[in-house]
């Protein structure tokens, strides 16, 4: 007996023939127009500050260490605590939610103090200025991101003090 052969079209090029054609008529919808993006909510706002403080204290970190390399030992730890920050942060940022932009990465740039105790003042008071901040951005944000900035204001607060010799 023999086998008889199918001449019509495999499962595969059926298959591939109907996303093609979904595809097509996806691909006409968007011609009548794009759909606008809904505004950003108000955490969007509060979110990106955030991310933009990380980022500046960043720089004052790195300015500070590579000017002033013994104070690495003491720095260092603080400097990590922002960058983990501020990857945090950024996860919780949905990209296409504030115009222009992805996710947030500013690179900022900061100069450090010529001295040593005038560096550790410098991020004393750029620790305290965050932190300050954070607990404005908690009395604005919604209850999960105003947890998380809550969290972050009060390693700041804890980054300050540490820095007035307060803590080692």
């Amino acid at each position: 007996m023999d086998a008889l052969r199918f001449s019509g079209p495999t499962r595969r090029a059926a298959m591939l023939g109907g996303s093609a054609a979904a595809l097509t008529a996806m691909a006409g919808c968007t011609s009548v127009g794009q759909a606008q993006a809904p505004p950003p909510g108000p955490d969007v706002s509060v979110l990106t500050a955030a991310i933009e403080s990380e980022a500046t204290l960043i720089a004052l970190y790195e300015a500070v260490l590579g000017a002033h390399r013994t104070l690495a030992d003491r720095l260092k730890p603080l400097h990590d605590h922002h960058t983990q920050h501020l990857a945090v942060l950024q996860r919780h940022y949905v990209p296409g939610t504030k115009t222009g932009t992805a996710t947030p990465t500013p690179r900022q740039t900061a100069t450090a103090p010529d001295s040593e105790s005038g560096a550790l003042a410098a991020l004393r008071s750029a620790e305290r200025k965050a932190a300050a901040a954070r607990a404005d951005d908690v009395r604005r944000a919604g209850a999960a991101l105003s947890q998380l900035l809550a969290c972050i204001g009060a390693c700041e607060a804890g980054h300050a003090q540490a820095l007035a010799g307060g803590i080692r």
